[in-house]
């Protein structure tokens, strides 16, 4: 009964629409054939039938449409081939999410998203330098901070690159744990939009510094 209710509560726009059109349709169908009972009938169960079938479709495709959501508890443990990093001023710091990623994943291809702020104090160098990453390999954008349209074509365009050096869709991940809330926004849309896996790697802190072993990946999509 309890979730028979809650059926209502949610759906109870779409039902009161649906009875309004049903009786409008029922109405001027009978009319044009003549406003016989057994046609008003046939009428009605007609579009009742399809009524359903289009929302159960519609219930099938919206399903379909979740974004799987899980958590990796130990850590990173699916290796991927390429990784796409947005990044801020810390990232190349050894106790970084961006530094412990690297090491945990060692991945063969590496997309930056970084900011001209990033850029002049040379964090995707200091972080290629440190990890001893092969520059050929790498692949850094400069965007600014707020500005969605260019951090999602940006992000796209690392994707397509990696694509063409041969990686599949699951080979990828967008890393949305560095940068700005907007550049992870938008990093996530370009994710999405192309099918590829996103990350965001959290941890416990103390003093403002995380706690070695409490990191968790939650994978999305």
């Amino acid at each position: 009964m309890k979730s028979l209710k809650n059926f209502f509560r949610e759906k109870w726009l779409e039902i009161a629409i649906t009875a309004l059109i049903l009786q409008l349709l029922t109405s001027a169908l009978s009319i044009s054939l003549g406003n016989k009972p057994w046609i008003i009938v046939l009428i009605a169960i007609g579009l009742i039938l399809i009524i359903i079938t289009i929302m159960v479709a519609s219930e099938l495709i919206s399903k379909r449409r979740e974004i799987p959501i899980y958590e990796d508890p130990s850590f990173l443990k699916f290796k991927r081939k390429g990784i796409i990093f947005t990044i801020g001023l810390k990232s190349h710091d050894p106790g970084s999410t961006v530094m412990k990623a690297i090491i945990k994943l060692k991945p063969e291809f590496y997309g930056f998203l970084g900011t001209e702020l990033t850029h002049q104090n040379k964090i995707v160098d200091s972080i290629i330098r440190n990890s001893e990453l092969d520059p050929n390999k790498c692949r850094e954008k400069i965007v600014a901070p707020t500005n969605i349209k260019e951090i999602r074509e940006d992000t796209e365009h690392l994707i397509d690159w990696m694509l063409k050096e041969g990686l599949l869709p699951d080979d990828i991940v967008v890393d949305l744990t560095g940068g700005t809330a907007v550049m992870s926004v938008a990093a996530y849309m370009a994710a999405y939009g192309k099918g590829i896996p996103s990350q965001y790697i959290y941890s416990e802190y103390k003093d403002n510094k995380p706690i070695e072993g409490t990191q968790r990946a939650l994978i999305i999509g």
